[in-house]
């Protein structure tokens, strides 16, 4: 198998957050995420989309912080195996861009590892899968990485995991800057993990969250139904 990335066009995302639930289904993680841990998330922003996720560095740090924990597969995934995890907080603090999550009651450290399991049986990640706008895009990743480029050109969008980090498997197109968005802040060089400073495993949002982003799901829904149901009338 070739090198994988997923492609993000936040222009094309409603922030339905359908990737967030199928991912929490595709792993069982309910009880996870109703303490507010996500291996993805999509916050609204006033400039346009934030998305929150492992960017699958090219040459990640987890896995130089993990002691053999994490492993970076051939094309491109990063893998955990939690029995072999000792210390969840360093690994989260080497990470530059804050996408490991690691829950505090049980220590449990969950990261997205781009649906390897389905990816060896030909399949596309479960986020990428259940995207109702065409937002994700997954494939090869020097075709993603010319998708991105050509749309970057042609929308005068801003690519974020381009060069980041030395490079990540999870390209983002964002209109604004991606910085003004929340996105961290990441050089272009890779830094070794005992340089970055530790910011701890805070989760990305309080638990209520988990509930929450149901609601506002659920309302978006019944507002769109009530749009359909009055041009219908007025017809």
């Amino acid at each position: 198998m070739k090198e994988q990335a997923i492609l993000f066009n936040s222009t094309y995302c409603t922030g339905c957050n359908t990737c967030t639930y199928k991912c929490v289904q595709e792993f069982g993680d309910q009880s996870i995420a109703a303490q507010g841990l996500f291996r993805t998330l999509v916050l609204i922003k006033d400039d346009g989309i934030l998305k929150k996720q492992c960017m699958q560095c090219k040459d990640p740090q987890c896995v130089e912080a993990s002691q053999g924990a994490f492993t970076k597969t051939a094309y491109g995934a990063v893998l955990m195996e939690g029995e072999k995890l000792k210390d969840g907080k360093t690994v989260a603090g080497a990470c530059p861009f804050h996408a490991i999550q690691q829950d505090g009651a049980s220590g449990k450290v969950i990261d997205c590892n781009l649906c390897a399991h389905r990816l060896t049986e030909g399949r596309k990640p479960a986020c990428v899968e259940v995207c109702l706008s065409g937002a994700l895009e997954s494939g090869d990743y020097e075709v993603m990485v010319a998708k991105a480029k050509d749309l970057a050109s042609s929308k005068k969008l801003h690519i974020y995991g381009l060069k980041e980090n030395g490079g990540t498997r999870l390209l983002i197109l964002t209109k604004a800057d991606p910085v003004s968005l929340g996105y961290p802040n990441v050089g272009r060089k890779r830094l070794r993990a005992g340089l970055i400073e530790d910011l701890g495993a805070t989760p990305l949002l309080a638990g209520a969250v988990y509930v929450g982003l149901k609601k506002y799901s659920d309302r978006r829904a019944a507002v769109a139904a009530t749009q359909v149901d009055g041009e219908s009338g007025s017809k």
